[in-house]
């Protein structure tokens, strides 16, 4: 008889820890914190498909994935590889395209996905401190993200990443990195982190094979855009930058064809060309400079009524770099 009972206590034990185990994994390693049989399903729908208005959706982005602004003070630093930075790449050229359109604007609300370490090549940590912005901060890597966390950015943040879907997914991150292997690799390990990407056959490009740097994979929870919107019930963005390694055209698609939030400038990083501004016009963005990386704005914005703005489009036009593709 005791025999059996012993029997009996350990299955129950075991199912308890299979059980625990089952629904850490459907939760991205967070404990379910939910009472409602829709809610409970609603986790293992999160993998997609599941409408991106969805209000029980909304409700675990906002409970579970965004982490509310820093009431801490900046924990910046002056390293090497924050400042370098501000020098390479088109980060200079984006920062004095969006002074001249957002210089004189106070207390704007910004989107940056691909957001790194909250500091390297941010295109909004100006705004955020010189004009008193605030936003949202989208950044998948784990690694990276725990580094954006101890900066106590004055902004929303998520270690998630915007879904190329409708819906909500899970996907593979891939994650890049060296191991400073020589002084070059130690000032630019922020760049090389930098390039990781979604899981898919049509990356990496020749970047990433001509230059050898370790990888590691993890499973990362996405959402639409518009589910973060309207979880923080946002009506109006004011600066939407996307550095994400090649699903920028695929989230923009599938945000215009949802949603009904507004956003005034986009700025997008395209290496790989797959950007159409035609297909962009017709969504309603008017292309105002254009480099590695595209600069639309919204019609009907009054940004494209200043005089600066007005010379970028008339020289885009000149050097045909307004391709009717």
């Amino acid at each position: 008889m005791q025999c059996v009972m012993r029997s009996i206590i350990l299955l129950m034990v075991v199912l308890v820890l299979v059980s625990s185990m089952f629904y850490m994994f459907f939760s991205n390693g967070r404990p379910l914190q939910v009472g409602s049989r829709m809610e409970r399903d609603l986790w293992y729908r999160l993998s997609g498909p599941v409408s991106a208005r969805d209000p029980h959706l909304l409700e675990v982005l906002r409970r579970d994935f965004l982490v509310p602004p820093s009431l801490l003070p900046y924990n910046f630093s002056n390293s090497l590889q924050d400042q370098i930075g501000k020098q390479d790449f088109t980060w200079p050229w984006i920062h004095r395209h969006l002074q001249e359109m957002f210089g004189d604007q106070r207390g704007g609300f910004f989107v940056e996905a691909g957001a790194l370490n909250g500091v390297y090549l941010s295109n909004t940590l100006w705004l955020e401190t010189s004009l008193e912005w605030t936003g949202l901060l989208v950044e998948p890597d784990k690694e990276s993200y725990k580094a954006l966390s101890f900066k106590h950015r004055k902004a929303w943040s998520s270690n998630t990443c915007l879904s190329s879907e409708p819906y909500p997914k899970k996907t593979i991150i891939v994650s890049h990195y060296v191991l400073e292997r020589n002084s070059f690799d130690k000032a630019y390990w922020w760049s090389f982190r930098g390039h990781s990407h979604e899981l898919r056959q049509s990356y990496p490009n020749k970047l990433h094979t001509e230059k050898t740097m370790e990888k590691s994979f993890s499973s990362v929870q996405c959402f639409p855009l518009l589910s973060y919107l309207l979880a923080l019930n946002v009506s109006t963005v004011d600066l939407l930058s996307l550095d994400v390694q090649g699903t920028e055209a695929l989230i923009l698609d599938s945000f215009f064809n949802t949603s009904s939030v507004s956003v005034r400038v986009i700025v997008a990083e395209d290496e790989e060309g797959t950007f159409s501004h035609s297909h962009m016009e017709k969504m309603g963005y008017i292309l105002v400079a254009s480099l590695t990386d595209h600069i639309y704005v919204k019609k009907g914005d009054q940004i494209l009524t200043r005089a600066v703005v007005k010379e970028w489009t008339a020289k885009l036009k000149t050097d045909r770099k307004t391709p009717q593709n």
